[in-house]
């Protein structure tokens, strides 16, 4: 049984050298020291070792034992720090309970600065921070302990977290910076599936419109005019509302305007990458299955749902629409069905929509992305504001390095 008394912690950083923790693990070995606890890191030349020792066999003092250990700083050059170790006291009076943040942007100076401060201000401890892509790209994670958040006030500790968050949200917008909070039971649950919200995510806004404008011009109407539309109206669910005007077109005149529609810049690479890694990929849309089948038929998802037009025996269009209807309200039943299908559940997927009402099954999944968003109705778990879909692979925690073998 460990002895309290004889627990000592041991920390040394400096230059990285071949046989550091050799020579500090012998010495530890030679002063009869068992090690309960270890973590080193070597990041650009820079050594870094932390060490909870029991001494519980060594005949020496503590002191004694100490003043030993220390010397390592003379024979290896490394700064070094010894103390007394008290796992009693150094166990923190309440639960931990861990988040990980991934801010995602254009570099800039003070980035670092700011979000740190922003917790302090909010007692939040940060227990791990690491760059994911650096250059003029930036990307990090940063690991933060909320169990002893100042609450202000806030009601419950809850409503503490909610304000931290909102304020960190409005700190990097306020940089152009994208952000993912994630709490730990989420972010510690494997995640199998990625469900995009197609029109809300894929597709580039202004080739939908160009479609839809081609579309109308072909059935000799006025030219399409770019109307606002509600806040929370999906994508295309004009053209689906409005099937029966399209009654009459032959089916291949409707695709050759597919070649209209782009996709968001490096939308295939990333369903490409995330299919190497092993996740299944679905996608709902709101649109006709014809334009779904020329852009992503080469892509290799697992599931595509679409609303198809009704044909006649001939090709022409019918002005109606096959059953079952893709619709707001249906995403989250077809989500289900996947689900059911898969055997998965919700912690274990990660969803990315626009935020908007049209993509509100994207909500309580295990990692939620609202990917450049007009206007929140939802809440999501991050935000991407830069124009790359492609960055999703940032909130995941993967680092530039790793994302190069796929590429």
């Amino acid at each position: 049984m460990n002895n309290p008394h004889k627990m000592i912690s041991f920390s040394a950083i400096g230059l990285d050298s071949p046989g550091l923790v050799a020579h500090i693990t012998s010495r530890i070995f030679a002063l009869k020291g068992n090690v309960v606890d270890v973590e080193e890191n070597c990041r650009r030349g820079i050594f870094s070792i932390f060490l909870i020792v029991d001494f519980s066999a060594a005949a020496p003092s503590i002191e004694d034992i100490m003043t030993s250990l220390k010397q390592i700083a003379s024979s290896t050059g490394l700064k070094v720090i010894v103390h007394p170790y008290r796992d009693d006291i150094a166990r923190l009076p309440v639960k931990s309970e861990s988040h990980l943040v991934t801010i995602i942007g254009l570099d800039q100076p003070g980035i670092i600065a700011d979000v740190s401060r922003l917790f302090k201000t909010f007692n939040v401890n940060i227990e791990k921070c690491r760059m994911i892509a650096r250059g003029n790209f930036f990307s990090m994670e940063m690991m933060v302990d909320t169990g002893q958040i100042h609450a202000g006030l806030a009601r419950t500790h809850g409503d503490a977290i909610e304000k931290m968050k909102r304020k960190l949200k409005s700190l990097c917008e306020g940089m152009h910076l994208s952000l993912v909070f994630q709490s730990e039971n989420i972010f510690r649950r494997r995640k199998k599936m990625v469900v995009f919200d197609v029109e809300s995510s894929l597709v580039q806004q202004e080739s939908l419109e160009d479609f839809v404008a081609a579309v109308t011009r072909k059935m000799g109407q006025k030219d399409h005019v770019h109307h606002p539309r509600p806040a929370e109206s999906e994508k295309m669910q004009t053209i689906v509302e409005n099937a029966g005007r399209l009654k009459g077109l032959s089916i291949d005149i409707l695709k050759s305007f597919t070649d209209i529609l782009q996709l968001n810049a490096g939308a295939l690479e990333l369903i490409r990458v995330l299919k190497s890694m092993g996740f299944k990929i679905a996608l709902l849309s709101s649109g006709f299955n014809f334009f779904m089948k020329k852009i992503f038929e080469s892509a290799g998802v697992d599931y595509a749902f679409s609303n198809t037009l009704e044909l006649d025996e001939n090709g022409i269009t019918t002005g109606r629409l096959e059953e079952p209807v893709v619709t707001d309200s249906s995403k989250n039943e077809i989500l289900e069905f996947i689900m059911s299908t898969e055997n998965i559940e919700r912690e274990q997927i990660i969803a990315v929509g626009d935020g908007s009402q049209s993509s509100h099954f994207i909500e309580n999944v295990g990692l939620s992305i609202a990917f450049k968003p007009e206007k929140m109705s939802i809440q999501t778990d991050g935000v991407i504001s830069t124009d790359k879909i492609f960055n999703v692979l940032y909130c995941l925690g993967i680092p530039q390095s790793e994302l190069e073998h796929y590429l």
